[in-house]
């Protein structure tokens, strides 16, 4: 009895104990999702350094095998990167600023073309009240119409009134990036060193090398996928007479970072400037209609066929991702929010404690975690 009675008061402890860390875990979890609520205008430059590190570290141990120093290759690299993003800021500067110095023409352009549209439905609705009103029986009540007009030129230009926000973030994010390139294989060696066994140090180099090789193969591609669509885009859009063509090609290689909402996004804004600038609604429709061609060949058959299925994720994950991050840092995290959940997704796959995780973030059922002969986590023992 004596023995069933401390057996019942452990299993109680145990319960408790479990709870207790359950609320600890909520607790840090609400606290760190606070942290990156507060703290995002430091994070936001970091992640991205991080990320733009991440993603040319494999060229520059490349060169460097080759001869070149990290900090030679680094400088370059940097330098490309944010002479690049500022001349691009510069060619899209001259569109943006002229959109918001016309504006008000530009929102009496659009709303004479939106009831232009709207006359012929409204047309067609009066001549059906008239064939409903014949046939009605005589004394019927008519039915009294409520019409809500809508006359504002629609916000989509709101993110040209931060440039200099984003231009410092960029800024900074490139001069951080340049200093994690350049430190060679520094923080590997940092690694290395507070692992406390061999099998740790091998299995922590072994990640972190395998971490950064799939996500920067992942970023690379996708970059140079997207800079292809941008290309194509405005080369579309200047046959068929659209203007800035510039802008919409930036346009939309940012826009496709972001799966979903970006495509729509970007072929609704090809619309509003199609009725702003053809006489037609049928030219109209031409902008947005190649803008879709385009992104779905790119996301039916370059990105599956570049990419393959391991970085596949699945919808609900990245919908998720892009609404937890869209409301912590705004424009930014949604930019930053897949690249962020691969590289979750790759990290996860390496840990078994992290396999759900992993295989939670999978397009397909076949996501595994990456075992070596000796390890079956990165912390073991000799």
């Amino acid at each position: 009895m004596l023995e069933q009675l401390i057996i019942n008061k452990q299993d109680d402890q145990n319960i408790y104990l479990r709870r207790l860390l359950a609320v600890l875990i909520g607790i840090f979890i609400l606290g760190l999702i606070g942290f990156f609520y507060v703290a995002r205008d430091f994070l936001v430059p970091v992640v991205l350094a991080i990320l733009i590190a991440i993603t040319f570290r494999p060229i520059i141990r490349w060169l460097a095998v080759r001869g070149l120093p990290a900090w030679a290759s680094a400088i370059a690299l940097a330098v490309a990167i944010l002479v690049g993003g500022l001349f691009t800021g510069y060619l899209i500067s001259g569109p943006v600023t002229g959109w918001i110095e016309n504006a008000p023409q530009i929102r009496q352009t659009l709303t004479e073309k939106v009831r232009s549209i709207t006359g012929t439905f409204e047309n067609i609705a009066k001549i059906t009240d008239e064939i409903k009103d014949a046939a009605a029986p005589p004394g019927a009540k008519p039915v009294t119409e409520v019409v809500v007009k809508e006359t504002g030129l629609p916000s989509f230009l709101w993110f040209a009134l931060y440039p200099v926000s984003y231009a410092a973030t960029f800024t900074a994010a490139v001069i951080l990036s340049l200093f994690l390139m350049a430190s060679g294989n520094l923080l590997y060696e940092k690694l290395i060193n507070i692992m406390p066994t061999l099998t740790d140090k091998k299995n922590a180099l072994r990640i972190v090398q395998d971490v950064e090789k799939e996500v920067s193969t992942y970023l690379l591609l996708h970059s140079a996928i997207n800079a292809a669509v941008g290309v194509a885009i405005a080369s579309l859009f200047y046959l068929i007479g659209m203007p800035s063509v510039y802008l919409f090609a930036f346009l939309a290689f940012v826009l496709n970072f972001i799966p979903y909402v970006g495509p729509v996004a970007g072929a609704i804004i090809s619309l509003l400037v199609g009725l702003v600038v053809f006489d037609t609604f049928g030219s109209a429709l031409l902008a947005p209609i190649l803008y879709t061609v385009v992104v779905t060949i790119e996301n039916q058959i370059v990105s599956p066929y570049a990419l393959g299925k391991r970085l596949r994720l699945n919808e609900v994950a990245i919908l998720l991702s892009l609404a937890f991050w869209g409301w912590i840092w705004g424009l930014s995290g949604i930019v930053l929010a897949v690249p962020l959940l691969v590289t979750l997704k790759v990290f996860s796959s390496h840990f078994v404690a992290l396999a759900k995780v992993g295989e939670f973030l999978s397009e397909s059922s076949d996501n595994k975690v990456v075992e070596s002969s000796d390890q079956g986590n990165v912390v073991g023992s000799d």
